[in-house]
Order: C-alpha cells, then structure tokens, then sequence
C-alpha cells in the first residue's frame, strides 16, 4: 500500500510583504523626522546652540519637568492603589472597575480639560462643594495655575500608569501571599515585603511611560494652566505661531527628540512580563 504524500505548510518569507508597512513608514514618520532634522540643525546647529542659551527655555523645560514628575508620582500612587484594588477584586467588580480605568481613554482629550474648567471654576462643582461643606468661605482659585494642570494630566495618564503595574501584580504567585500570611505577616507586611518588590518592574515601567507621556502634553496647559506653566510643547507652539520661527521650532522639536529618547530607551529596555512572571 502506497504511503499518501504528505504536505506540509511551508513558511513564506518575502521582502515584498514588508513594502507597504515600510513606505507608510517612510512616508508618514521618517520624512518629516527628516525634514526636522534638516531644518533645525540647518547652519551648522546655531539654532539649536541659540535654543540651548535661551531662558525661555530652561523655564519652560523646568516646568516640563517638574510637572512631569509630579504627575508621575500621583499617578503611580493612585495606580498602585487600583492596581492592587484589581488584583484582588473578583471578576464581577474588576470588571466594572476596568471600565472606570479605562474610560479617560474613551473621552476626547478636548472634553476632559473643558469638563475640568467647568468643575474647577470659581463657580464651578468643586468651590460649591468646598463651602457647602464649610471648608472654605469664598471661592478658591483652582482653575489657570500649575494645581489644574497636574489634576488634568494625572486624569489622561492614570490609565497608562495603572496597566503596566497590574500586569506585573497578575504575576505574583498567590502562594507567596499566603505562605507570608501563614508565617505571620501582617497585611502592611505582605504588600512592603512580598507584593512591592515583585511589582518593581511594573512600577518601573509606568513611571516612564508616565514621564513620557506627561513631557509632551500640550492641550492640558493652554486650557488649565497659565502662560507662566507653558511646557515644551507649547514652546514650539510659540516658535510657530507668534514668532513664526520654523528653523527655531524644528531646532527646538530635535532638543526634545533627543531628550525624550533616552527614557524612551529605557522604558524598552525594561523585562517583560515573562521576566518578572511567576515565582
């Protein structure tokens, strides 16, 4: 009896296939890089080098910043709240509660500032609430300072800081938790000696992506902020529009390009899910 032939699905692997990927690319992201690049680093660099001296600049990459960083720093401890609020929730309540993480990412960025400015007015929510409740007197300012600004970006970025911090509590291994437990540990213990070093990299992980996205906000101050906490991006808005400077607003996009690369290549650097996964 003859043995049928047997057929076996080969892998096909052409430079072809590649193409289309490879000239949106070229197209959408290499090209105007490059045309940057030109620009601003036109005249051997003097522009850069002029931007590097200019106190607009310090002051406005001062407030990136700081701005940053204190954003990063609420959204990581708001984050490891509802990461550890997910980890032990059932699957009900997680549910519910991933649609309220998720939610900042289903409104429009326009729409969560404005919604922000009418909350954080003089007549706004926030103030009636504050004397209703016999905390303040009169109205507070909250609204067109660095205060505003912070509670804007925390509100867009706790998603994307939440996200890496829980993939990396899903990993833990519950057994530790319990064999913690039953040596005696109090809950305060578990979570500082058991859960917190096994989400390191996920807390890691969330602070730069959290830093990242927070240096190139741009909206968020113009709508909640006062022009004394213009950032970078807004900086480049003011080369473009006000001074109508394209060589100094290209300059000034390659100071951030190569500022923000190096976080940038840190974050990608971190171990992933499968270095860090169960004990």
């Amino acid at each position: 009896m003859t043995r049928p032939p047997s057929f076996r699905a080969t892998p096909v692997a052409s430079p072809w296939l590649m193409l289309p990927i490879t000239v949106l690319y070229l197209l959408l992201a290499a090209l105007p890089i490059g045309v940057v690049f030109r620009l601003g680093l036109a005249d051997a660099g003097s522009h850069v080098m002029a931007l590097l001296h200019s106190r607009l600049l310090q002051r406005a990459a001062l407030n990136t910043v700081v701005i940053s960083l204190v954003t990063t720093i609420i959204s990581l401890l708001l984050a490891f709240l509802l990461s550890a609020l997910l980890w032990r929730a059932g699957p009900r309540l997680r549910g519910v509660l991933f649609a309220f993480v998720l939610l900042p990412f289903w409104t429009g960025v326009l729409i969560k500032n404005f919604a922000w400015a009418a909350l954080l007015q003089d007549n706004g929510a926030i103030n009636a609430a504050l004397q209703v409740l016999g905390l303040t007197t009169a109205p507070v300012t909250l609204l067109h300072n660095r205060l505003a600004v912070v509670i804007g970006m925390v509100h867009y970025v706790l998603p994307y800081a939440v996200f890496p911090i829980y993939t990396a509590m899903s990993a833990i291994d519950p057994q530790l938790t319990r064999a913690a437990v039953g040596l005696g540990a109090s809950g305060r213990i578990v979570v500082w000696r058991v859960v917190l070093p096994l989400s390191l990299p996920g807390i890691a992980a969330s602070a730069l992506l959290s830093f990242i996205v927070s240096a190139g906000f741009y909206v968020t101050p113009v709508i909640l902020g006062a022009p004394s906490d213009m950032m970078v991006a807004n900086l480049v808005d003011y080369y473009v529009h006000e001074l109508v400077d394209f060589d100094g607003a290209s300059a000034l996009a390659v100071i951030i390009l190569l500022a923000v690369s190096l976080p940038v290549i840190l974050q990608q650097r971190l171990p992933s899910r499968g270095q860090y996964g169960r004990a």
